[in-house]
C-alpha cells in the first residue's frame, strides 16, 4: 500500500504552519499517544526514536516513563522539530533532528525502541517503512506503534458522500491485519495488538473539519486536491451537521490499532 498522492514538501510546510496551535486541537492524538505508552513495557531502553514526533506528544511521555533513556525525535516539518527543541533546551538526553523518516540516511540503527503514533497514514511507502525500521531495531528491540486504521474520520467520509455523491480521497489507511503483516515480514514477535476507538467531540461540524487544518492534517498542496467551492463546503456541513447528537455536537472518529513486537536476540 502507499499513498503517491503525499508530496512531501506540502506535507511539511502545512505541519509546520501548524505547530503553534497543534497541542491545543489534537486532543485525540494525545489521548492516542498517551494510550500507546501505557501499553509498552517496563523494561528501560538505552535509545529510542520517536517518528514524526511532532511537538512532542509522545515524545514527552516516552522520557518520563524511561528516565534514563536517550531519545531522537524525527520529523519532516521544521516548525515541528523547533518546537520540540524550544520545548527540552538544555535536556541533553533528548535530540530532535528535522528529516524524512522514509530516507534511509535518516535511519538510526540499534535502537531499543522505535514508536510512532498517529504518523504512518503520512508515509508514501508505509509498509516498507515500518519494515525498514524494525529491521533496523537492537535485538531484543521494541516497535510499538499507533496506526489510524480503516474506520477512522467515517463522519466525514458519509457527509461528503451524501453531499457531493462522490467518495471521499483521503488518505489511503490500512487494513487491521496490515501491522501483523509487516511484523512477520521484518522476522518481530508480536507482543501486543488491540483496537480502540478514540472520539473527539466538536460543537459543530464547521470546528470539527476546522480541527483537521489546526493539526496540519490538510491536502492544500497535494497532487489531485480539488478545494470545495462555497456551495460545495455548505452541502458538506449541512450533511454533516445531520450526524450531531442531542446536544448539537458532532465528533471525529479516529479508529486506532495498538501495535508492539519485539526484534528476536
Amino acid at each position: 500500500m502507499s499513498n503517491q498522492a503525499v508530496e512531501k514538501s506540502a506535507l511539511a510546510r502545512n505541519f509546520s504552519d501548524a505547530a503553534k496551535h497543534y497541542d491545543a486541537w489534537a486532543t485525540a492524538q494525545a489521548e492516542i499517544a498517551s494510550g500507546l505508552a501505557l501499553r509498552m513495557d517496563r523494561r528501560e531502553p538505552a535509545l529510542m526514536v520517536d517518528l514524526g514526533c511532532g511537538t512532542g506528544l509522545l515524545s514527552v511521555l516516552l522520557l518520563e516513563r524511561y528516565p534514563k533513556a536517550s531519545l531522537v525525535g524525527l520529523d519532516l516539518a521544521e516548525g515541528m522539530v523547533e518546537a520540540c527543541r524550544k520545548r527540552w533546551n538544555g535536556l541533553d538526553r533528548a535530540r530532535f533532528v528535522a528529516g524524512d523518516v522514509e530516507d534511509p540516511a535518516c535511519l538510526v540503527r540499534g535502537a531499543d525502541l522505535v514508536a510512532c503514533s498517529c504518523v504512518a497514514q503520512w508515509f508514501g511507502n508505509p509498509i516498507g517503512t515500518m519494515r525498514m525500521w524494525a529491521e533496523a531495531l537492537a535485538p531484543g528491540g521494541i516497535l510499538a506503534c499507533a496506526f489510524l486504521i480503516q474506520g477512522s474520520f467515517f463522519e466525514l467520509e458519509s457527509a461528503y458522500h451524501h453531499a457531493l455523491q462522490a467518495r471521499f480521497q483521503g488518505l489511503r489507511l490500512w487494513k487491521a491485519e496490515t501491522a501483523h503483516d509487516i511484523g512477520k515480514a521484518a522476522g518481530l514477535r508480536v507482543l501486543h495488538c488491540e483496537e480502540e476507538s478514540i472520539l473527539a467531540g466538536y460543537d459543530s461540524a464547521r470546528a470539527a473539519l476546522r480541527s483537521y487544518k489546526h493539526i496540519g492534517a490538510v491536502f492544500q498542496g497535494q497532487p489531485g486536491h480539488r478545494p470545495l467551492g462555497p456551495a460545495q463546503m455548505r452541502r458538506l456541513l449541512a450533511c454533516y451537521e445531520q450526524q450531531a447528537d442531542s446536544q448539537g455536537r458532532v465528533t471525529v472518529t479516529h479508529r486506532v490499532q495498538y501495535f508492539i513486537a519485539e526484534k528476536p536476540r
